[in-house]
This record gives structure tokens, sequence and C-alpha cells, in this order.
């Protein structure tokens, strides 16, 4: 997918459990690589079909080894530093602060914090509200196994007041389309349109 300033490669690399990794790239050649894992010959394919990219970061959305597990051999073609959550458990990475913005393009991509599958878990927003990388916090249809309180903040305080446009693209290729609009998911998905904490929970019962 694609916006006026931005390409998203949605790469379907397997792994644990239907992974997805994710190249970003940017009209001035920065590219970005988020979650690598699975089959990281189809992160190298997508990365070396693309002439001229300038690898900016590789970025975790959280440390579970099914996300991290092909960072070493990423870092052998696609020459940028780890960063995560201070919290996270790849040992290396450089520290984010939430809503810290990371120059790319010629914009940024905006780092968020969003506690609930696991304390370490962030999401990221390109600055033109056209995409979301939500790791396993939102999946389509479903959100991630959690600490319920902490996921419902999360869901009712930092996820659903974000803009309408935003794609979602997730951690795992678990819902009913690969990716949808933030907007959609608001009024399909009961884990983030819950109106209360009791409707979350009863909501989780069929995770």
């Amino acid at each position: 997918m694609s916006s006026s300033e931005y390409n998203v490669f949605q790469l379907k690399v397997g792994g644990f459990d239907d992974n997805f990794s994710y190249l970003i790239t940017a009209e001035n050649g920065d590219s970005i690589i988020i979650d690598p894992c699975g089959d990281t010959g189809i992160i190298k394919t997508a990365f070396k079909r693309r002439k001229k990219l300038n690898p900016r970061y590789i970025l975790l959305t959280h440390s579970h080894q099914d996300h991290i597990s092909g960072i070493k051999a990423v870092q052998k073609f696609f020459d940028a530093e780890v960063y995560a959550h201070p919290k996270t458990a790849w040992h290396g990475a450089q520290p984010l602060s939430d809503h810290q913005k990371l120059p790319f393009g010629k914009g940024y991509i905006e780092v968020i914090f969003t506690p609930g599958h696991t304390r370490d878990c962030v999401c990221y927003r390109l600055h033109d509200n056209s995409a979301l990388f939500t790791g396993d916090t939102l999946f389509i249809d479903w959100c991630g196994y959690c600490n319920a309180f902490e996921m419902y903040e999360t869901m009712r305080k930092i996820i659903f007041p974000m803009a309408d446009s935003n794609i979602v693209y997730s951690g795992h290729d678990y819902g009913r389309v690969p990716y949808a609009t933030l907007g959609e998911e608001k009024l399909k998905n009961p884990y983030l349109n819950a109106a209360s904490f009791a409707e979350f929970k009863e909501a989780l019962k069929n995770l």
C-alpha cells in the first residue's frame, strides 16, 4: 500500500504463527523494517528489489521471540540499528521514548507506547496518518492476549482517538483481511469499541 509519500510492503514471513514483517520506504529512499522475523529471505528480496534505499531503523513492536528472531540475519543486508521500548528484552536496542518522532523521509514516524499485550509494546504511526503498525496490540477484529485493564486503557485512550484514515498493519495474519482502516476497526472490532471495561472483559472471553 502507498500514500503520497510512503510505500508499505506487508511481508508474510510465516514464522511462529502467520507473522508479518514490514518494509516501509519514503520518497527520498529512507527505509524502515518493523519486526524482522520468520523467513528473512522474503524481507531481503523485498529490500533488494527496491534500488537506492537508505536503511534508517529496525523497529520492534515488542520483544517476543516470534517478532525478533530475524534481527541478526536482517542486519547483514540492512545496515541500521535496532530501536525498541526501554523495557525490551533485546539487548543492544536503542531505547525509545513515548511520542518520540523519528525523522523519516520528509516527515517522521511516531513512537506510541501501548501496554497491554506486554509492558514493552510499541505502535508506530506515520506522520500523515496513512499507517499504524500495531504489532500484537491490535489485530483486525481482535486484540492481543493481555493484561485486561492495561489493554482496555490502551484501546480507549490511545488507539481509539487516532485518525480513522490510518491503515492498521498488525503483527499476525489473524483477521478476515490482512489490513483495514482504523475507522473500519472502530466499527467492527469489539475490543476497540467496547464502551466500558466490563464490556471489554466480556469480549475477552472470545479470545
